[in-house]
């Protein structure tokens, strides 16, 4: 990928129809980004996205447009930017002017200089043709139209008023009069002689046009009521009337319409001394647009049907008489506290989010990342190359203009595949920017709360009486519903941008709908967006080439220092300038990439939380944007969401009290000792104490239970009277003495086995550590390690 210098633009003349560019911080000479938007107007697909395009070529975009709306039912808009974050909306006419220019520049100046050649001359003369021909068929098309919505047929013949509608057209979208050879292209199409009449009709009405706008631009000075009466009636027509919801987007004459509205007020006798009696007024503004609303009413057929204009006159004198008998609207309501002014000021940066259109998203990205920057110029110079290709291949026709156009199509479709992934990744780092932003809000809520918290304690005089809980309730009343009002908003404005950058994913990446969060495609989505382990094998790479590119500008200096060597060629300056500048461009694309791994880090960590399971709408609405307890009294409202941890745990203590004094009886009187490790085995500390404590706690266990038995209640027939209690005493023939003396043989032989099954244990964990024998650590095992160490340029290992 060489560099180029940027090359210069000559400078071109503006126009009136090119104020609007001006104002918006272009003129005309500097590369801008142009965004070529769609939206069907058909009654199948009305207001869906239709294709769209996003070059820095004026020629390519103005193509675009012409072709989008003359072969399917398309409203083409088209917004500019210079910065790629700043976009402004530029009428079709103002494209054309720019695309003019460009006609007449032999080198294209590329948005994003420094990455493509784009040294190279084009065609002009093959690429005016092209459009031309393009402008030949919108006017065909205009004129073709059908003669109602309710039938298709369309009249072999344009009619007279198509051919005034079509210069209407022209003019209020692409500005001015169409070019002779536009005319001739399209006059040539009919079979009958050339429209010689239709011809001018067409030129006539595009000049009128033309004028009406030029009239609206003009200073105002001399100016003549008629005159301008008579071009705001043309342009209102037109904007009413003739411009289609097909190219209304694309106009802008509602910005002529008001200008010359203005200067009507000032002229008209029904305003003017309204007007000028107002100036001063409080209610100056409500007044002029009440003045606007009734000259709009009344203009169209002023001064015909006088009844109609008397009526419109009375209502307009009525509500004048209301104005200037009412003073200035001033807000009502208490003065503003301190807290409120606080929320006023931590809320002031934040506004209700927007959703992000695609070619906006993908420019902000592009913006911050210098690899995107490059793909993007490449992705621009090819598309350039393609429409000088398509241009060259026109005026042959048959198979080299189809080939053209399906190599243009294929290379449009692979930039669309860019700007898709260009703009899932703006559109995440644009919602992360959203919810820094949101923290810092809420941090400077809670400043300026804790602030005036304090003030209002270092108020108090401690001398009379000391700062208690009552004090402080009193001090921070009419704070905390401020608080939570501002942690309402954020949390709204969170959950806000969060729906926006979903939708707006799900849009460019329709396989997001479906995908659960957790699958092992989600997580393959992740890496598209955030290609982590692909940065890092760059950065290896790029760390590479700048230490060989490096050695090479040395070896160069030092042949051109001391002259080469044995078998070695001589170096000029020449060699080592290339060398440099390769050097550089190495350098900028390791720069590039650390910049894209700091992003891309971003951005995953922000898919990772867009893609989480949101939060319920029950869920507390006053919890803020970072997830804490919030408030000036986070002790006393976390207590207060439920019960204590000791009312909690207060049924199982009573619980375990309860079982504790029912099993006291049977309380073993000795605690075995406790187990510790030694050597691999787990032996017990001091075996012989512990086997004859064994056998003493099983006596006495044995011992309480023959007490318990003895003082067991003799059965006395005047107490139990039931016969379940009957059942319940135990028999008088049950031989206790011998039931003891059995439990004793039984315990003594498990006491017997459990000694035995211990010396085996023990014999076989002797016989188990003498045959393992020690050994060094095995090779394999280092080899490993070392493997999985992260690999840095230079071979240092982490942390030298």
């Amino acid at each position: 990928m060489p560099d180029t210098e940027d090359q210069d633009a000559p400078a071109a003349s503006g126009t009136v129809r090119q104020a609007d560019a001006v104002a918006a911080g272009t003129d005309g000479t500097s590369p801008r980004l142009y965004s070529m938007t769609t939206r069907y107007t058909d009654q199948f697909l009305a207001g869906e996205q239709g294709p769209g395009l996003l070059c820095d070529d004026p020629i390519a975009a103005l193509h675009f447009a012409l072709t989008a709306s003359t072969n399917s039912p398309l409203a083409v808009s088209c917004s500019t930017t210079i910065d790629g974050r700043t976009w402004t909306r530029l009428p079709l006419h103002a494209l054309h002017a720019d695309a003019d220019r460009a006609l007449q520049q032999t080198v294209k100046r590329p948005m994003y200089p420094g990455y493509p050649d784009s040294s190279s001359p084009r065609p002009l003369d093959a690429l005016r043709q092209l459009v031309e021909h393009a402008q030949a068929d919108w006017l065909d098309a205009v004129l073709r139209q059908p003669v109602d919505e309710a039938s298709t047929w369309i009249p072999d013949e344009p009619a007279d008023n198509d051919w005034i509608r079509a210069g209407q057209l022209w003019a209020a979208v692409w500005g001015g009069s169409p070019a002779e050879p536009v005319l001739e292209q399209l006059t040539a199409r009919y079979p009958n002689p050339p429209y010689t009449q239709g011809k001018e009709s067409l030129r006539n009405q595009a000049s009128a046009v033309e004028e009406a706008v030029n009239l609206a631009h003009a200073p105002a000075v001399g100016d003549n009521f008629v005159q301008l009466h008579t071009a705001w009636r043309l342009l209102h027509k037109l904007d009413v009337m003739t411009v289609t919801p097909q190219y209304e987007p694309g106009t802008d004459l509602g910005t002529p319409r008001h200008l010359l509205l203005e200067r009507i007020a000032a002229l008209h006798p029904d305003t003017a001394v309204t007007l000028a009696a107002a100036r001063d007024h409080p209610n100056a503004p409500a007044l002029q647009a009440a003045a606007h609303a009734y000259l709009d009413r009344i203009l169209p057929l002023w001064p015909r049907i006088a009844a109609w204009t008397e009526q419109a006159r009375s209502d307009f004198t009525q509500e004048v008489d209301g104005l200037r008998s009412s003073g200035p609207r001033c807000p009502s309501g208490p003065p503003e506290t301190e807290a409120q002014a606080a929320l006023r000021t931590a809320l002031a940066p934040l506004a209700e989010p927007a959703a992000l259109p695609r070619h906006t998203a993908a420019a902000l990205w592009r913006s911050h990342s210098g690899r995107a920057t490059e793909q993007a110029g490449w992705d621009m110079a090819v598309l350039s190359a393609r429409i000088n290709d398509l241009a060259l291949a026109h005026a042959d026709g048959g198979d080299a203009r189809t080939q053209a156009e399906q190599n243009l199509t294929a290379v449009s479709n692979f930039h669309d595949e860019h700007v898709r992934t260009h703009a899932a990744r703006g559109h995440l780092h644009s919602l992360a920017t959203s919810l820094v932003s949101l923290d810092k809000a809420y941090r400077t809520l809670m400043d300026g709360i804790w602030s005036i918290a304090q003030d209002r304690r270092d108020q108090h005089d401690s001398a009379k009486r000391p700062w208690n809980g009552y004090d402080e309730q009193q001090a921070t009343a009419d704070l905390t519903p401020v608080v939570q009002t501002g942690e309402t908003r954020l949390e709204h404005l969170r959950q806000r941008h969060f729906e926006h950058t979903q939708h707006a994913l799900i849009d460019l990446l329709p396989q997001l709908r479906d995908l659960p969060p957790t699958s092992h495609r989600a997580y393959r989505m992740r890496d598209h967006l955030a290609p982590l382990d692909l940065l890092r094998r760059d950065l290896d790479e790029f760390a590479r080439l700048a230490d060989a590119r490096r050695r090479d500008c040395d070896e160069i200096r030092t042949r051109l220092d001391k002259g080469p060597g044995f078998g070695k060629a001589f170096a000029t300056d020449h060699d080592l300038a290339v060398a440099e500048r390769r050097l550089q461009t190495v350098q900028r694309r390791y720069a590039d990439t650390q910049t894209e791994f700091a992003l891309s880090v971003t951005v995953g960590r922000t898919f990772d939380r867009l893609r989480a399971s949101p939060p319920s709408e029950e869920a507390d609405a006053t919890k803020h944007v970072g997830g804490a307890e919030s408030g000036l009294h986070r002790s006393r409202r976390a207590g207060a969401k439920g019960p204590s941890q000791a009312a909690l745990t207060a049924p199982g203590a009573a619980a375990s009290q309860d079982f504790n004094r029912r099993a006291q009886p049977f309380a073993p009187t000795s605690v075995p000792p406790p187990t510790e490790q030694r050597d691999g085995r787990v032996a017990r500390q001091g075996t012989a104490e512990s086997e004859s404590s064994d056998a003493e706690r099983k006596r006495s266990l044995i011992d309480q239970m023959n007490q318990r038995v003895a003082d067991w209640p003799a059965p006395d027939s005047a107490e139990h009277t039931d016969l379940a209690e009957l059942d319940a005493v135990p028999h008088a023939d049950i031989n206790f003495d011998q039931l003891a003396a059995e439990a004793k043989e039984r315990i003594a032989a498990a006491a017997d086995a459990a000694k035995l099954r211990e010396r085996l244990r023990e014999g076989a964990q002797d016989r188990a550590a003498a045959s393992r024998q020690p050994h060094a650590p095995h090779q394999h095992d280092q080899a490993q390690s070392a493997a999985h160490q992260h690999y840095l340029p230079g071979g240092r290992a982490p942390g030298q």
